[in-house]
């Protein structure tokens, strides 16, 4: 009797999100506070190196699981909005508002437990804007597949085989890699082309998924976002609870969680 998976579809879009968002911060916790501690050897004596790196190598692992979900979350918010220039301009606003508590939070190199931000941001003002945040990573991926959806259309409208929209579907995605990599966004240029992934091989479920981690195998520590994927087969199609004006919460957990940990990195070791 072959195995029917869909009885274990239990898992919407919103807890989706929230178990994103959790993973997400142990991961910025432990690159914004683990990791400069055990750079400037501030952890107890009782703990040797080794064992320091193997709780943040375990703890980075666990924050693998966060970017294919917002990957997905967002080709399936794409497919979905009533407004999708107003969901660019969301993802761009509020790139530019994280901006700085990233920048500090995670690539600052001159006084990192400094709680003053303008003197952070005088240090290293030479160093802080060759990075960019994950909100433009998104962005990118976004107006990519925006760009794939009408080359779809066209191919759909023109009647003419659907692999002509996959060949030409190249020409956004390789420009949209490259805008990434210039940017040096978060994740760079392999987060837009998971992105890619889950758009164009949607209507193949779930070989856009086993497609997306298969491509992550070849990234290094990446291959850890395994429980990420998982939770994506187990995703149900469906939203959960309607947020309205409250969705923008989950944008605002970004920008605000990163300036907490900075903030407590910095009263814990001042």
């Amino acid at each position: 009797m072959p195995l029917n998976i869909d009885k274990f579809k239990r898992i919407n879009g919103h807890t989706l999100k929230i178990i994103a968002c959790i993973t997400m911060l142990i991961d910025h916790i432990t690159a914004g506070i683990l990791l400069p501690v055990i750079r400037k050897g501030l952890y107890p004596d009782t703990y040797t190196f080794d064992q320091m790196k193997m709780v943040y190598n375990i703890l980075r692992g666990i924050g693998r699981t966060s970017f294919p979900i917002f990957c997905f979350l967002l080709v399936e918010g794409f497919i979905h909005t009533k407004s999708r220039l107003r969901y660019a301009l969301s993802l761009f606003i509020f790139g530019l508002i994280s901006e700085i508590p990233f920048d500090i939070t995670f690539y600052a190199k001159e006084d990192v437990f400094n709680i003053n931000i303008r003197e952070i941001l005088i240090a290293n003002k030479d160093r802080l804007p060759e990075h960019c945040n994950v909100f433009f990573t998104l962005l990118i991926g976004l107006l990519v597949i925006w760009c794939c959806d009408r080359i779809r259309r066209f191919i759909w409208e023109k009647n003419l085989h659907i692999a002509f929209s996959f060949v030409l579907s190249a020409i956004p995605i390789t420009a949209g890699i490259l805008i990434a990599e210039k940017l040096h966004t978060d994740y760079h240029g392999y987060g837009v082309f998971l992105i890619a992934i889950f758009y164009l091989f949607k209507i193949y479920e779930p070989v856009d998924i086993f497609a997306g981690y298969i491509f992550f195998l070849n990234l290094g520590t990446e291959y850890l976002a395994l429980p990420g994927f998982i939770l994506l087969l187990l995703y149900n199609k469906k939203r959960g609870r309607k947020l309205g004006k409250l969705k923008y919460v989950f944008y605002a957990f970004y920008p605000v969680h990163i300036l907490a940990v900075y903030f407590f990195r910095c009263i814990l070791f001042d």
